[in-house]
Protein backbone atom coordinates (compact mmCIF):
# COMPACT_ATOMS: atom_id res chain seq x y z
CA UNK A 1 0.00 0.00 0.00
CA UNK A 2 2.90 2.09 0.09
CA UNK A 3 2.87 3.36 -3.59
CA UNK A 4 -0.73 3.82 -3.47
CA UNK A 5 -0.36 6.17 -0.66
CA UNK A 6 2.30 8.51 -2.46
CA UNK A 7 -0.45 8.58 -5.51
CA UNK A 8 -2.91 9.54 -3.32
CA UNK A 9 -0.52 12.38 -1.40
CA UNK A 10 0.10 13.38 -5.45
CA UNK A 11 -3.32 12.90 -6.47
CA UNK A 12 -3.75 15.92 -7.79
CA UNK A 13 -0.32 15.79 -9.61
CA UNK A 14 -0.69 12.28 -10.72
CA UNK A 15 -3.66 10.37 -12.37
CA UNK A 16 -3.59 6.88 -12.19
CA UNK A 17 -5.89 3.54 -12.63
CA UNK A 18 -5.72 0.72 -9.86
CA UNK A 19 -5.77 -2.50 -11.80
CA UNK A 20 -6.35 -5.36 -9.25
CA UNK A 21 -3.52 -8.24 -10.31
CA UNK A 22 -3.20 -10.70 -7.42
CA UNK A 23 -5.25 -12.23 -4.77
CA UNK A 24 -6.44 -15.32 -3.37
CA UNK A 25 -9.22 -17.46 -3.52
CA UNK A 26 -10.56 -20.52 -1.55
CA UNK A 27 -11.01 -23.91 -3.25
CA UNK A 28 -11.24 -27.52 -1.87
CA UNK A 29 -8.34 -29.35 -0.87
CA UNK A 30 -8.51 -32.16 -3.36
CA UNK A 31 -4.74 -33.25 -3.59
CA UNK A 32 -4.60 -32.99 0.05
CA UNK A 33 -2.07 -30.24 -0.18
CA UNK A 34 -2.58 -29.21 3.08
CA UNK A 35 -2.35 -32.65 4.23
CA UNK A 36 -5.36 -31.75 6.57
CA UNK A 37 -8.56 -32.26 3.95
CA UNK A 38 -9.59 -28.71 4.61
CA UNK A 39 -9.96 -25.78 1.83
CA UNK A 40 -6.64 -24.21 0.64
CA UNK A 41 -6.08 -21.11 -0.93
CA UNK A 42 -4.46 -20.25 -4.22
CA UNK A 43 -2.53 -17.33 -5.70
CA UNK A 44 -3.27 -16.06 -8.78
CA UNK A 45 -1.50 -12.99 -10.48
CA UNK A 46 -2.89 -11.19 -13.62
CA UNK A 47 -0.72 -12.27 -16.70
CA UNK A 48 0.05 -8.45 -17.64
CA UNK A 49 1.70 -8.44 -14.16
CA UNK A 50 3.64 -11.43 -15.02
CA UNK A 51 5.40 -10.50 -18.61
CA UNK A 52 6.29 -7.07 -17.42
CA UNK A 53 7.67 -7.63 -14.37
CA UNK A 54 9.99 -10.00 -13.96
CA UNK A 55 9.28 -11.11 -10.17
CA UNK A 56 5.94 -10.44 -10.74
CA UNK A 57 5.29 -9.12 -7.23
CA UNK A 58 3.25 -5.52 -6.85
CA UNK A 59 3.52 -3.02 -6.85
CA UNK A 60 4.08 -2.47 -10.58
CA UNK A 61 3.63 0.99 -12.26
CA UNK A 62 3.07 0.78 -16.04
CA UNK A 63 2.99 4.23 -17.63
CA UNK A 64 1.49 5.02 -20.43
CA UNK A 65 2.41 5.81 -23.48
CA UNK A 66 3.72 9.49 -23.63
CA UNK A 67 2.58 9.88 -27.43
CA UNK A 68 -0.82 8.31 -27.12
CA UNK A 69 -1.66 8.96 -23.21
CA UNK A 70 -3.87 6.19 -24.24
CA UNK A 71 -1.93 2.83 -24.50
CA UNK A 72 0.47 1.53 -21.99
CA UNK A 73 4.33 1.52 -21.76
CA UNK A 74 5.21 -1.44 -20.87
CA UNK A 75 8.56 -0.81 -21.74
CA UNK A 76 9.51 1.48 -18.76
CA UNK A 77 7.82 -0.15 -15.87
CA UNK A 78 8.53 0.81 -12.40
CA UNK A 79 8.32 -1.79 -9.36
CA UNK A 80 9.70 -2.59 -5.83
CA UNK A 81 7.34 -0.25 -2.99
CA UNK A 82 10.49 2.34 -2.08
CA UNK A 83 11.75 3.02 -5.97
CA UNK A 84 7.58 3.04 -6.90
CA UNK A 85 7.37 6.09 -4.16
CA UNK A 86 10.21 7.88 -5.20
CA UNK A 87 9.28 7.58 -8.83
CA UNK A 88 6.02 9.14 -8.26
CA UNK A 89 7.54 11.70 -6.14
CA UNK A 90 9.30 12.71 -9.39
CA UNK A 91 6.81 12.33 -11.72
CA UNK A 92 4.91 14.64 -9.23
CA UNK A 93 7.34 17.39 -9.15
CA UNK A 94 7.68 16.90 -13.11
CA UNK A 95 4.12 17.12 -13.78
CA UNK A 96 3.57 20.50 -11.51
CA UNK A 97 7.06 21.82 -10.91
CA UNK A 98 7.61 21.40 -6.86
CA UNK A 99 10.33 23.36 -5.41
CA UNK A 100 13.47 20.91 -4.22
CA UNK A 101 12.13 21.60 0.07
CA UNK A 102 8.47 21.74 -1.01
CA UNK A 103 6.50 20.04 1.75
CA UNK A 104 4.60 18.36 -0.81
CA UNK A 105 7.75 16.27 -1.58
CA UNK A 106 7.88 12.73 -0.21
CA UNK A 107 11.96 12.68 -0.05
CA UNK A 108 13.09 16.29 -0.19
CA UNK A 109 15.98 17.22 -2.25
CA UNK A 110 17.49 20.32 -1.29
CA UNK A 111 19.26 18.88 1.21
CA UNK A 112 21.59 15.89 0.43
CA UNK A 113 21.09 14.88 4.22
CA UNK A 114 17.72 14.77 5.05
CA UNK A 115 17.40 13.32 1.24
CA UNK A 116 19.93 10.48 2.65
CA UNK A 117 17.92 10.39 6.19
CA UNK A 118 14.67 9.86 4.27
CA UNK A 119 15.72 7.00 2.13
CA UNK A 120 17.42 5.36 5.40
CA UNK A 121 14.49 5.55 7.23
CA UNK A 122 12.42 4.43 4.27
CA UNK A 123 14.17 1.23 4.04
CA UNK A 124 14.19 0.51 7.58
CA UNK A 125 10.47 0.86 8.13
CA UNK A 126 10.38 -1.30 5.13
CA UNK A 127 12.33 -3.83 6.91
CA UNK A 128 11.42 -3.71 10.01
CA UNK A 129 8.10 -2.86 9.73
CA UNK A 130 6.27 -3.91 6.52
CA UNK A 131 7.97 -6.87 5.73
CA UNK A 132 6.63 -8.80 9.39
CA UNK A 133 3.59 -7.17 9.09
CA UNK A 134 3.18 -9.09 5.99
CA UNK A 135 3.85 -12.36 8.21
CA UNK A 136 1.30 -11.40 10.27
CA UNK A 137 -1.50 -10.41 7.61
CA UNK A 138 -1.55 -13.80 5.70
CA UNK A 139 -0.80 -16.47 8.11
CA UNK A 140 -4.00 -18.09 9.74
CA UNK A 141 -2.42 -20.17 12.27
CA UNK A 142 -2.66 -17.88 15.47
CA UNK A 143 0.58 -19.23 16.38
CA UNK A 144 2.30 -18.52 13.32
CA UNK A 145 0.62 -14.98 13.13
CA UNK A 146 2.11 -14.09 17.12
CA UNK A 147 5.71 -15.52 15.71
CA UNK A 148 5.76 -12.24 13.38
CA UNK A 149 4.74 -10.13 15.39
Amino acid sequence: HRATLALEHHSERVEYEWVEALGWYQQEDQNNVTGTGKEWYYHWKAEELKRVNPSALVPTLIPLDDTTQEQPNETEVVFESLVTMEYIDQVAAAAAPLANDDPQRLIPQNNPYWTAQCRIWSDRVNRDCCSPYYGVLVRQDPVERQEHF
